[in-house]
């Protein structure tokens, strides 16, 4: 209902008087979490301290609040919001519900000094909720010095539907408020400044409000939405102990594999090392291979040329051998021949002839190298044996070698002289 009226608000103010929990049955938190700021007043330790780890940003005062100022015998009831400063409240609470109670002294302040900071700035509202002690928290307000918008003030007994709101209803309307709405529980009134805001309390709470139950509120309501969070809290639970399980398992495995992979790659790098000297083998082998190839295919080359001249002079002698044969045929045929054996004398004579006549010119071309021992020997003086012109004696003198002689026999003298004849005369 207060965010029908007061959602248009940009950053507002709000006063929360017996503010409790941070989050549970908070009438402040959706404000809070839209931009609002304001001031909260707990009594009660842990909900005071709560309230400022959850809200740093926001004024948080652990006092309670009276008609005058001083301290206040407060009744703790733990983890509730049924705390109070009514003795027989707190009884009620003890016997119908076997409560345990701390009693506890808190400062007590009036509302007027207790929010002097925030006075003369627009509040748009304040709430209070202190289990029956509505009257004395009212009757210690300056609604000239501080006036929200709007005013909501608890209006029954504690766990009660029953209402108690004619104790202190005078001094809200006495002090320019109008009441417009009562939710069962609380009682809402504006200032009599703000008119415009009554149209938001024409009508109950409903669909057009679109609102959402945020599951922290101790009604019934939100048991469900409550029952069936916790439920999918205990499956979320369920499931992270079986991921973490799960994970666990994982982790194992992975460092399993992470050492299988460490001994993987010491023997693939081994592996490696062997493989390359391998193929460094191998390619050395093609090399060698390629080589031989090369060498087989020069040697076939070879080969081949071997087997054409082979071939050709394996024919050469073959047609050789046939050209013999017939040579021999013909020569045999020359031999048997009665020409041939008629002959024979004449080739006989003609042969010595020539060989007498080579051995004259070799003889004729030596002499003439030879003058002074062909002249000794022609004249019959020979030389003495250790003198070179002693008769008998032909100097044997050559270009480049030394001198020699040598003594003619009386057969070679006659024939030496003849030769010179010869070759003085010019005859062949």
């Amino acid at each position: 209902m207060l965010w029908r009226a007061l959602g248009h608000v940009k950053d507002g103010l709000y006063v929360d008087v017996g503010a409790q929990h941070p989050r549970i049955d908070s009438i402040s938190r959706a404000f809070y979490e839209r931009g609002w700021r304001g001031v909260h007043i707990e009594p009660v330790p842990a909900f005071a301290d709560m309230l400022r780890h959850d809200r740093p940003d926001e004024t948080v005062l652990q006092v309670a609040l009276g008609e005058r100022e001083g301290t206040l015998a407060l009744n703790v009831f733990a983890d509730t919001g049924l705390s109070t400063a009514i003795a027989s409240y707190a009884e009620r609470h003890q016997v119908e519900r076997n409560y345990q109670v701390q009693r506890i002294e808190v400062p007590m302040l009036t509302l007027r000094t207790a929010l002097g900071s925030i006075a003369g700035k627009q509040v748009h509202w304040l709430k209070i909720d202190v289990e029956g002690f509505e009257e004395q928290v009212l009757r210690g307000w300056d609604s000239q010095q501080l006036r929200p918008w709007i005013l909501v003030v608890e209006a029954t007994i504690p766990n009660s539907a029953e209402t108690d709101y004619d104790k202190w209803d005078h001094l809200v309307t006495g002090a320019g408020y109008r009441f417009v709405y009562f939710d069962g529980l609380n009682r809402f009134y504006i200032a009599d400044e703000h008119p415009e805001l009554a149209a938001a309390f024409a009508a109950p709470p409903n669909v057009f409000d679109t609102v959402e139950v945020s599951g922290l509120a101790s009604w019934g309501l939100c048991n469900l939405a409550v029952a069936d969070h916790q439920m999918r809290i205990r499956e979320l639970e369920a499931s992270e102990a079986a991921a973490n399980a799960r994970i666990k398992a994982l982790e194992d495995e992975a460092a399993d594999r992470t050492e299988q992979l460490i001994a993987s790659t010491t023997f693939a790098a081994e592996a490696q090392a062997r493989l390359e000297a391998v193929e460094a083998k191998l390619k050395e082998r093609d090399r060698q291979f390629r080589i031989t190839e090369q060498d087989l295919g020069a040697s076939k080359a070879d080969v081949q040329r071997l087997k054409h001249e082979a071939y050709y002079w394996w024919h050469t002698a073959e047609e050789l051998r046939r050209q013999l044969g017939q040579l021999q045929e013909e020569l045999l045929k020359v031999y048997n021949s009665k020409s041939w054996r008629l002959s024979m004398p004449l080739r006989i004579a003609n042969a010595q002839g020539k060989r007498a006549r080579s051995f004259a010119a070799r003889a004729a071309r030596w002499a003439l190298r030879q003058p002074e021992r062909v002249r000794r020997t022609i004249t019959g003086r020979a030389a003495p044996a250790a003198a070179p012109n002693q008769p008998g004696v032909v100097v044997v003198s050559q270009p480049a070698l030394p001198v020699s002689s040598r003594r003619l026999s009386p057969r070679a003298a006659r024939l030496y002289a003849e030769l010179k004849e010869l070759v003085e005369k010019g005859t062949d």
